[in-house]
């Protein structure tokens, strides 16, 4: 489902009669609907629309991801960074926010966005920590922790998203709990205790203010290994809910390729 959603524009028009674009490509995963009954999907012909859609989505990403930009330039970083966790400094006259997304460096600048001092051409990047930056979402965690299901608008596609994230994750870790916890310190987890009754539970920044959780029970003799992604019913103030499934299944795919 999240790589049909790739495919479309994001933009929730409304235009194919589903309320979002996640909606949408449920229904299409579903064969519900048909891929072409998005106006912005370009295809030559439905057979072929499962296996390859002939789409021009990477430049709409880019062309969002570039508005985007224009958009930041008009922000107050030094206040961005405040709301959002960020570490502000002020270089060459300009202001930059250094900040981790996925445990990488990146920096907002004037500019645009950096990672390694090189201008990032990834668009996803780019739509996700621009949206970031510009939400300031400014509130404290609650502490309380949700799956991606209890966000609006988001009921419709996240049991079958995130069963299949916390399932990829279970069976790649299956009996191997030294091997899970070995990856979460790799990917700069941290253990989490009293939270939850789980076997292990380790916390992540997605973003600075964007904490993810992993639950994890091992097999016994009634229950195969199974896992739970939660978070913090805050992150709806700091990014988009579509884009924060977009990070889940980044995160997932990360952490099983090992």
């Amino acid at each position: 489902m999240i790589e049909i959603y790739k495919k479309l524009p994001g933009t929730n028009c409304r235009e194919c009669g589903e309320s979002t674009c996640m909606a949408f490509a449920l229904k299409v995963k579903n064969a519900q609907c048909k891929m072409s009954e998005c106006p912005y999907v370009k295809h030559e012909d439905e057979e072929n629309l499962t296996e390859e859609p002939i789409v021009t989505m990477g430049n709409n990403y880019k062309r969002v991801s570039n508005e985007l930009e224009e958009e930041i330039k008009c922000v107050d970083l030094k206040e961005a960074a405040e709301a959002i966790g960020g570490n502000y400094e002020d270089r060459n006259g300009g202001g930059v926010i250094r900040l981790k997304m996925m445990n990488n460096e990146y920096e907002v600048r004037n500019e645009g966005l950096f990672k390694g001092n090189q201008y990032c051409q990834d668009s996803w990047s780019k739509i996700i920590i621009y949206d970031y930056v510009r939400m300031k979402g400014n509130i404290s965690l609650t502490g309380d922790w949700v799956s991606l299901g209890h966000f609006p608008n988001t009921a419709s596609h996240s049991k079958a998203f995130q069963k299949k994230a916390e399932t990829k994750i279970a069976g790649k870790f299956d009996n191997n709990m030294s091997g899970l916890k070995e990856r979460c310190r790799e990917l700069e987890g941290v253990e989490v205790h009293g939270k939850i009754k789980a076997d292990y539970v380790c916390g992540f920044k997605l973003l600075p203010r964007v904490p993810m959780y992993l639950c994890f029970w091992e097999a016994d003799e009634e229950f195969p290994s199974s896992c739970k992604l939660h978070l913090d019913t805050s992150a709806e103030a700091y990014i988009d809910i579509e884009y924060l499934a977009y990070l889940l299944e980044w995160f997932v795919k990360i952490f099983v390729e090992c």
